[in-house]
């Protein structure tokens, strides 16, 4: 296999047999097919398009190649042909697939699959995972492990001109960078004694805090450009909090589920989470009523390796949910169209 590549579709339309939605199975050859992690971007902004994870072959440490394909379940090319390719994301204005590569930083073109490379790091080992960049397409954000043992927070700018490990930490996951301004990171460490497990720090890795949200699960994101974090709680809280830095208090937003996902459209008045312990399916919630149902059932395993989490994210448009499923027993990749008449519904 190499970039530039093109396949057959191998497309699969079904709907949901309890609430009848339209879903698009994306993907069928018998390996380990995965959606990028919810918070990241996978889509061109006209929504036609969004890039997955593909694993070779069926072996833990499998090296993994991003590909492209389109919502339609056509266009179905390879887009990454090295073996470390860690951090992948879809810039925001669709045209570049950037990725970070044992220290190294390049970028794909998604039109020509031609591959540049930008930067390096040397401080910077292959492991690199929760890419996030600025909404102007400037700065990318990777947290990766660093050859001295640490975990670290990597800053490329995409002009090729700064690349610095700006923070190091032992403990760094879920890194994201509030994609308006590229003023504060925000990571997960802990939880402290506080129970509070997400920290925020200058974009010169300096002025570390905690945002003053306790018992997250662990899954949150910023909710597109409006400065608040979402989070998932832990299970025994069963909801859904919101939190801007400098708020008293969270503020809740679902009751009543194990919400264990959870992610936001990019205007920030929807929001979609899958659901475990037990699984009520992936819901759609409206931001402004408050309101919430089930789109549909991925009715995957659910199991420790992160293919089996659904993991549901928004296309750009709003207008569809892309999630994992190993329902047949291999993890693949679905679409969710959702109906008007649940947008309707849930807004009024």
């Amino acid at each position: 296999m190499a970039r530039g590549q093109t396949y057959p579709s191998e497309r699969q339309f079904f709907t949901d047999d309890r609430t009848g939605v339209r879903i698009t199975k994306l993907t069928a050859f018998p390996t380990v097919n995965s959606k990028l992690y919810f918070h990241i971007n996978a889509f061109t902004p006209d929504s036609n398009t969004l890039v997955f994870k593909s694993y070779q072959y069926a072996k833990r440490d499998s090296r993994v190649d991003v590909f492209k394909v389109n919502t339609d379940g056509m266009g179905l090319a390879q887009l990454t042909d090295r073996p470390y390719v860690n951090g992948a994301m879809v810039s925001y204005d669709g045209n570049w697939l950037y990725f970070v590569d044992e220290g190294y930083f390049r970028r794909v073109s998604m039109h020509t699959y031609e591959e540049e490379t930008i930067s390096y790091l040397e401080p910077l080992t292959w492991f690199a995972e929760s890419a996030s960049m600025t909404y102007d397409d400037k700065q990318y954000f990777v947290e990766a492990t660093l050859k001295n043992g640490r975990r670290g927070i990597a800053r490329f700018t995409t002009d090729g001109k700064e690349a610095e490990v700006l923070f190091e930490h032992s403990d760094i996951t879920h890194t994201q960078v509030e994609p308006t301004e590229g003023k504060v990171i925000a990571f997960q460490c802990g939880p402290d004694q506080q129970n509070r497990n997400i920290w925020l720090i200058d974009s010169d890795g300096s002025n570390l805090r905690p945002l003053e949200l306790p018992y997250g699960n662990g899954h949150w994101m910023w909710i597109g450009g409006t400065k608040q974090i979402m989070s998932n709680l832990e299970k025994e809280l069963q909801g859904i909090a919101v939190m801007s830095e400098g708020d008293a208090a969270p503020e809740m937003y679902v009751h009543g589920e194990h919400y264990w996902h959870a992610s936001s459209s990019m205007d920030g008045q929807w929001m979609v989470s899958d659901t475990n312990w037990p699984d009520h399916g992936i819901h759609l919630i409206n931001v402004a009523t408050k309101k919430h149902k089930v789109l549909c059932y991925p009715n995957s395993s659910s199991c420790h390796p992160q293919w089996t989490h659904p993991h549901p994210s928004f296309s750009p448009d709003g207008k569809m949910i892309v999630y994992n499923s190993d329902v047949t027993g291999i993890p693949h990749i679905y679409l969710a169209a959702i109906p008007d008449e649940m947008l309707e519904e849930l807004a009024r």
